[in-house]
């Protein structure tokens, strides 16, 4: 069986446009709605690579691609739907549209038709936002099983790039030519606008280092001992969890066991644990870390980050408040996705008002309501389920690739799922594909695409 495919092999052909389209997502779609020429080059390059992977198109069993099609229909549906126009009545039956009813009144459009989104502009943006995670989903869904660990290594080295960028960002002073979006945020944003966002990266880079590591190690275990893979897990981890550290993300921080939990499961096979063994290494670590902390104790970055922690004036409750109200106001059918801010401004209360505009809910579960209703509920169910399913089928799959690519993949929901109660991590087209590659890692791969070959 050969390991090193050239660049006219099928295989090669395969995966190399996801691998492309992971690592510009990753590194370009950082910047969110802020930065809209930024993801309008993720949206053509990612455009483009799908249109080069049609021509070369390698003949992808139909079942496997019908299931990378199902999934990836389902980010799509929901935008669909809320941008086709309703006729009159139908449309000013809705809750929530009476504002909408009159000032169309006021220019004799009250009879016209409408969609059922409130800002169809936004609803189409955000339409064309989902469409790099449906096409990074398909290109991963392809792929052969060597192929998708590829794609798990690129997420892997986007990462730590991602780091070695964050110490350039930590080490510049003002005008830092490496902060791309914030001038100075004083943390560790790498290629994100926004810091939680660069720790949900870091740590899913975590369990994508560990896993690429298993992987090497599996096809060369002559040049890779299990002391050194040990050794290079345990180093990435280390780095990519200081790196979370410097983030200054509460939530990110706090979800670093679950991200170490994963590295432990997809590494299994390097660890003859103990309890001894393990109580020394969590020892060890927090000794480490207690360490750096101690020698770092003076330097601005770090006490940036540790200011984070105070809990004074924090927004977020009275938005989840206001949020509420506008969940209430336009269930069952929600406003449009996208719609979030104007519909918030009407429901937000006066005595909340500042000068700061709130662009998000900051809880991606009550966002979802507001924008999408119980269909956008029900599409997430469907998705939630149907990915449940594939997992559980891939963690019992001969293939030790496959189950630690379901790890990986459980990983990675994990903590954009938790994540998402205290923040929008999705609303991030970087880690929207990378999640999209997590779900196609799950896609079941047909029987004449396994091996280790790309």
């Amino acid at each position: 069986m050969r390991i090193a495919p050239t660049l006219s092999d099928n295989g090669v052909r395969r995966t190399l446009p996801g691998a492309l389209a992971i690592a510009c997502a990753m590194i370009l779609g950082g910047g969110g709605t802020p930065a809209p020429l930024a993801e309008m080059a993720v949206q053509l390059v990612l455009a483009a690579l799908f249109c080069v992977w049609l021509v070369w198109f390698p003949g992808v069993p139909r079942r496997q691609l019908r299931t990378a099609l199902a999934l990836a229909g389902l980010l799509l549906v929901v935008p669909l739907l809320q941008l086709i126009p309703l006729f009159p009545a139908l449309w000013q039956a809705l809750p929530g549209r009476d504002l909408e009813r009159s000032a169309l009144d006021l220019v004799g459009a009250a009879d016209s038709w409408q969609p059922l989104s409130m800002a169809p502009a936004r609803t189409f943006g955000s339409l064309l936002a989902l469409v790099p995670p449906a096409i990074v989903l398909v290109l991963t869904g392809s792929a052969k099983e060597g192929g998708r660990s590829l794609i798990v290594g690129m997420i892997a080295g986007v990462s730590l790039l991602a780091i070695m960028v964050g110490v350039g960002q930590a080490a510049g002073g003002e005008n830092n030519p490496l902060r791309f979006y914030v001038v100075d945020a004083g943390y560790l944003n790498g290629f994100q606008a926004n810091h939680n966002s660069s720790a949900d990266v870091l740590l899913i880079g975590m369990i994508a280092s560990a896993v690429t590591v298993q992987e090497l190690r599996g096809r060369r275990k002559m040049l890779l001992s299990d002391r050194l893979a040990a050794i290079l897990v345990l180093t990435a981890a280390a780095v990519l969890s200081f790196g979370v550290v410097l983030t200054a993300s509460r939530a990110g921080t706090a979800l670093l066991p679950v991200a170490w939990a994963a590295v432990f499961c997809a590494t299994r096979g390097l660890w003859p644990i103990s309890r001894q063994g393990l109580t020394f290494g969590i020892g060890g670590l927090f000794l480490a870390l207690g360490t750096a902390a101690f020698l770092l104790r003076d330097n601005s970055v770090l006490r940036a980050v540790v200011s984070r922690y105070d809990f004074t004036g924090e927004l977020r409750p009275q938005i989840w408040a206001d949020s509420l109200y506008a969940a209430r106001t336009y269930f069952p059918v929600g406003a449009g996705l996208g719609a979030f801010i104007p519909v918030f401004l009407a429901a937000e209360r006066l005595e909340a008002v500042d000068m700061t505009v709130p662009n998000r809910a900051h809880n991606d579960y009550l966002e979802l309501v507001i924008e999408a209703g119980v269909l956008g509920l029900l599409v997430l169910a469907v998705l939630a389920t149907m990915l449940a399913r594939l997992a559980l089928a891939q963690l019992r799959d001969q293939s030790p690739t496959i189950r630690r690519q379901a790890i990986f993949a459980l990983g990675t929901f994990t903590i954009v799922a938790l994540h998402s109660q205290v923040d929008y991590p999705l609303r991030s087209m970087s880690l929207a594909c990378i999640a999209a590659a997590a779900a196609g890692l799950l896609v079941p791969v047909a029987r004449g695409l396994r091996g280790a070959n790309v």
